[in-house]
C-alpha cells in the first residue's frame, strides 16, 4: 500500500516541473498527461470499493488543482520579475538620457556649432543604421555615440577648437587625442559600447587613422557608419575652418574620393542609397 501511495505521488513531479519550466500552460499540459497515464494505470488496478474509487478520482482532480495553483504562482512570479526588469530598464534609459543631455549642453555652452553638429550626426547615423536593419540596441547606441563623439572637445582649448586656419603639428596632435579624451570622460558613466563606437570614429579604412590605426573590417561597423555620418555633416555644414557645401552632388564626389582610404566603400554605397531614399530632393 505504501509503495502504491508513493507511486501515485510521483505523478506530481512532472506537473511541478512543467510549471517551473513552462508556466501555467506547461503545468496544465503536464497534468493532462499525468491524468492519462494514471487512468491507464487504473485500468489494470481498478479499486473494488466505491470509496477507494472516489479517492482515485480525487487524486486525478488534484493534479489539475496543483497545476492551476503552481502554474499561476509561477506566472505571477515571472510577471513580477518582468515588471521589475522593465522598471530597471526605464530607470537606466532615464539615467542615460539625463547624462547625455547634460554632456551635450555642457559642450554646447562652449561650442554651439559642435553641439548642433553632434545632434545632426546622431540623427543621420541612427537613421542609416535603421536603414541597414541593425538591432534596436545598436541604433540606440549609435545615436548616443553621435551625440557624444565630440564630447572630448570640452578639454580642448578654444584657440585650437575654434581656429579658422590650418592647425600646426602640435595642435593637430592635441586634436588627434580627442577619441581617448572622450573615452576618459565617458568611462565613469558606464557607456561601454558607446565608448567603443566613439573611440574608432577616426579610424580609416586603409589603416591610416587614429588612435589605434585599425584597418578594414577590424573597425566595427557602427564605427564605420559614424565616420561616414560625421564626414558628411562636416562637409555639408559650415565649420570654423571651412564653408559648407550646399549640394549633395559635390559632397558625394568628395566622399567617393575617400572610399577605400578613409571610408568603407561598400558601406558608403549603401549610405548614398539611404540618402537618395530619405532626401531625394537634395541630389543636385
Amino acid at each position: 500500500m505504501s509503495s502504491t501511495f508513493f507511486f501515485r505521488k510521483l505523478y506530481f513531479l512532472p506537473i511541478v516541473a512543467g510549471a517551473v519550466w513552462f508556466g501555467f500552460r506547461g503545468a496544465l499540459t503536464s497534468a493532462v498527461f499525468a491524468i492519462g497515464f494514471y487512468a491507464l494505470y487504473l485500468l489494470f488496478d481498478w479499486p473494488r470499493f466505491h470509496v477507494e474509487r472516489m479517492n482515485q478520482i480525487g487524486e486525478m482532480a488534484s493534479f489539475l488543482v496543483i497545476a492551476g495553483v503552481g502554474g499561476a504562482l509561477v506566472e505571477l512570479e515571472r510577471r513580477t520579475k518582468a515588471r521589475g526588469e522593465a522598471m530597471r530598464r526605464n530607470a537606466e534609459r532615464d539615467r542615460i538620457a539625463t547624462t547625455v543631455a547634460s554632456l551635450s549642453e555642457t559642450l554646447g555652452a562652449r561650442d554651439p556649432a559642435t553641439r548642433d553638429h553632434s545632434r545632426r550626426v546622431a540623427e543621420l547615423a541612427s537613421g542609416f543604421a535603421r536603414f541597414l536593419d541593425l538591432s534596436q540596441e545598436e541604433i540606440r547606441d549609435l545615436y548616443l555615440a553621435g551625440i557624444l563623439h565630440d564630447i572630448c572637445k570640452i578639454g580642448i582649448r578654444d584657440d585650437v577648437l575654434l581656429k579658422p586656419s590650418a592647425l600646426n603639428p602640435e595642435e593637430l596632435k592635441k586634436v588627434m587625442e580627442h577619441p581617448r579624451i572622450a573615452e576618459k570622460i565617458l568611462a565613469p558613466v558606464g557607456f561601454s559600447t558607446v565608448i567603443s563606437y566613439v573611440g574608432v570614429h577616426h579610424e580609416n579604412w586603409d589603416g591610416s587613422g587614429y588612435p589605434e590605426g585599425l584597418y578594414g573590417e577590424a573597425i566595427p561597423l557602427p564605427g564605420r557608419i559614424l565616420a561616414i555620418a560625421d564626414t558628411y555633416d562636416t562637409l555639408r555644414y559650415n565649420r570654423p575652418y571651412h564653408q559648407g557645401l550646399a549640394q549633395n552632388g559635390r559632397i558625394m564626389e568628395i566622399m567617393w574620393g575617400m572610399a577605400g582610404i578613409k571610408l568603407d566603400g561598400e558601406v558608403l554605397k549603401r549610405f548614398w542609397e539611404f540618402m537618395d531614399r530619405t532626401y531625394p530632393l537634395e541630389k543636385s
